[in-house]
Parts: structure tokens; C-alpha cells; sequence
């Protein structure tokens, strides 16, 4: 997936999360003379800031309330209807 590049990367392993193995990150030109441990540490700060796991859980719960909503709105038309009918005769 990543053919000829020609820069210094960090590797971030995560044996205990659920959804990825590794994060890859590129470092950029100018910090490629800071100190290894400053960068694994920032790495791993960036890693916790960026929260994608509470995205994906709560794009799974707007999925399911859109979805109960719609639910319940059908069974209200139809017991609607049905009243309304039921009342004619």
C-alpha cells in the first residue's frame, strides 16, 4: 500500500484493540531531528485524540434510533387507520 516512500515513519502497535492491529504515522521533514521517545510519546498522543471508536458507536445508535423511529411512526398510522376504520362501521 505504501510504495516508494522516502520518509521516517512510527509504527504504534495495539495488541488490545478490538478493531485495528497497528496505526502507521509519516513524520514530518522538519521533526525528523527530534528526539525517538519525544516522538513515540506525541504519537501515542495523537493516537488518543482521535476518538474514531466513540464515532463509529455513535453512528451505530443514530442508525438504530432513526430506524425505531420509523418503526414507530408505521405502527402509529396503522392503529390510526385502523381507528378511523373501525369507527365507520
Amino acid at each position: 500500500m505504501l510504495k516508494g516512500v522516502n520518509r521516517q515513519m512510527i509504527e504504534v502497535s495495539r495488541p488490545h484493540d478490538p478493531y485495528f492491529e497497528k496505526a502507521l504515522l509519516v513524520v514530518r521533514s522538519e521533526a525528523e531531528t527530534v528526539d525517538q521517545t519525544a516522538l513515540h510519546s506525541e504519537a501515542a498522543k495523537a493516537l488518543l485524540q482521535v476518538g474514531s471508536f466513540s464515532g463509529l458507536r455513535r453512528r451505530r445508535w443514530r442508525v438504530r434510533l432513526i430506524r425505531m423511529g420509523w418503526f414507530l411512526l408505521g405502527i402509529g398510522i396503522g392503529l390510526a387507520a385502523g381507528l378511523g376504520i373501525g369507527s365507520l362501521f
